[in-house]
């Protein structure tokens, strides 16, 4: 497979991946509303595309022989699907829905989807594993819920189409260029400005946090002939709690202000995900531990200040 889609290429972890791919000698078409950052060459175009347009996006898929699109286009901040719910609808479920028509339409050999382990927040188990079962009626919040009917509708699909797919369920992405909401980015701003963070519940809540490059070279790996069909969980490999990534900014400026409040309902508290299947299929591994990921994010951000 050497043509790759990647709709939603201009966020973070497309951008990454696209940079990867291009590394790796793949020709690469980002989809997009956003124009993307990376220079333009023979092998990476950029199409302007709304993923809820279905007729601008067949056009698309029509004059290109695209062999696997990666699917990464989503209001991937938690609390930005509370804001407008109909959007985040559209922009999660609607989208996806039209990317999988056209993978259909036009032969696309695979759909490589970027989900999420806070899926896992729908389970009682502590650990946890591709298997473990999923009820998107237990689920309390907009962005899980959406990220479990996306992967019902790709496995429907598969069954009703043959639609080929490959899921990734991602752990929280973090590094230079990251979502401004995401809990390090802000405590890094924060203590550099000197204001203070703010922990909900009492700092035990906590998350594996996964370097973005780790994100990408998981995606390429990806393409891989063993993960067709199949869930695929990649994640950090540390346990980091919100308590943790405080310390380790203070550690990082010499000092931190912190405030606990009262918990939020749909909090993802946290699972120990089993990561044995990205061994296995993909021999895949995260390379940046937190600590090293941490300090490249604070000089990131201390220098654009």
């Amino acid at each position: 497979m050497k043509n790759i889609a990647i709709v939603g290429g201009s966020g973070f972890i497309g951008t990454q991946t696209a940079s990867v791919l291009v590394n790796n000698k793949y020709n690469v078409t980002i989809i997009d509303i956003v124009e993307t950052n990376l220079q333009l060459k023979d092998n990476l175009k950029f199409v302007k595309c709304d993923a809820t347009n279905i007729i601008e996006l067949k056009k698309i898929f029509k004059n290109n022989n695209f062999d696997a699109v990666f699917m990464l286009a989503a209001i991937s901040n938690s609390e930005d699907n509370l804001i407008d719910i109909p959007n985040s609808i559209n922009q999660n479920i609607l989208s996806l829905t039209n990317v999988l028509e056209c993978v259909k339409t036009f032969n696309v050999k695979r759909i490589i989807f970027s989900s999420t382990v806070w899926v896992y927040s729908v389970s009682n188990l502590k650990k946890v594993n591709e298997e473990t079962e999923l009820t998107i009626g237990k689920s309390n919040h907009i962005y899980t819920t959406c990220k479990l009917m996306c992967e019902a509708l790709i496995k429907n699909y598969n069954t009703l189409y043959d639609v080929n797919y490959t899921i990734l369920r991602y752990g929280i992405a973090y590094g230079p260029g990251c979502n401004p909401d995401t809990i390090l980015y802000t405590f890094i701003k924060n203590a550099i400005n000197n204001k203070t963070c703010i922990i909900t519940g009492n700092g035990s809540i906590y998350r594996n946090f996964l370097y973005v490059t780790d994100h990408a070279n998981a995606n390429l790996l990806s393409l891989n002939e063993k993960a067709k069909n199949k869930i695929i969980n990649v994640d950090g490999d540390e346990k980091v709690t919100l308590s943790e990534v405080a310390e380790t900014v203070k550690e990082l400026h010499g000092s931190l202000n912190v405030k606990y409040t009262d918990k939020r309902d749909g909090d993802y508290k946290g699972k120990v995900v089993s990561k044995n299947r990205s061994r296995k299929l993909l021999n895949w591994k995260p390379k940046i531990n937190f600590k090293l990921g941490a300090s490249i994010m604070y000089e990131y951000l201390k220098n654009s200040k």
